[in-house]
C-alpha cells in the first residue's frame, strides 16, 4: 500500500501538468471557435446580446480572444496565475449572467399527479456542482494558487533566473 501511495505522490506533478494543459486546451479551442467559426460566433453574439452587455460584438470578440490567448498561455505554463485570473473572471461572469439561470426553480416529476416540488438547497447545490463551469473554476483556482508546477515556461524562467 505504501508503494502505491509513493508512486501516486511521485506522479502528482505530472497529473497537475496534464490537468493544466487540458483545461488550457479547452479554453483555447472554445475561444478559437468563438473567434473564427461562424456558428460559434453567432452563439456567442446572441448570448452576449441576450444578457444585455454593451457593445455586444466587441464584448463577444474580446471575451473569445481572452479565452483563446489565456487558454494557450495556461497550456504552455506561461503567466499561469495571470491567465487563471482572466479565465476565472470569464467563468464567473458566465456563471452569474447565464448558467445559474439554467438551474430549475422547481422539480417537475414524470407523473403529473405527484405534483411539483420546490427546489431545496441541497438539490440546488447538486445542480450547481453539476455545471461544468464549477469544475473549471475549481481547477483555475488551483492553478492560481499553485502557479506553474512542472513543465511550463514559468518553471523554465524561474529555474533559469535562479541559475543565473
Amino acid at each position: 500500500m505504501k508503494t502505491i501511495l509513493s508512486n501516486l505522490e511521485k506522479n502528482t506533478v505530472n497529473i497537475y501538468v496534464i490537468c493544466r494543459i487540458l483545461i488550457g486546451l479547452f479554453f483555447f479551442i472554445a475561444g478559437f471557435n468563438k473567434l473564427f467559426h461562424p456558428i460559434f460566433q453567432g452563439y456567442m453574439f446572441n448570448t452576449i446580446s441576450t444578457i444585455g452587455f454593451p457593445f455586444p460584438q466587441f464584448t463577444a470578440n474580446f471575451t473569445a480572444f481572452c479565452e483563446c490567448i489565456f487558454g494557450l498561455f495556461l497550456m504552455l505554463g506561461f503567466w499561469t496565475r495571470i491567465s487563471s485570473v482572466f479565465l476565472i473572471i470569464i467563468i464567473l461572469v458566465a456563471l452569474f449572467t447565464h448558467d445559474l439561470g439554467s438551474i430549475p426553480k422547481e422539480l417537475i416529476p414524470i407523473k403529473s399527479e405527484t405534483g411539483i416540488y420546490e427546489m431545496d438547497p441541497f438539490t440546488w447545490l447538486s445542480y450547481f456542482l453539476y455545471l461544468p463551469q464549477t469544475l473549471y473554476l475549481l481547477f483555475l483556482l488551483l492553478f492560481l494558487f499553485q502557479g506553474c508546477t512542472g513543465f511550463g515556461f514559468d518553471t523554465f524562467r524561474k529555474t533559469k533566473s535562479v541559475n543565473s
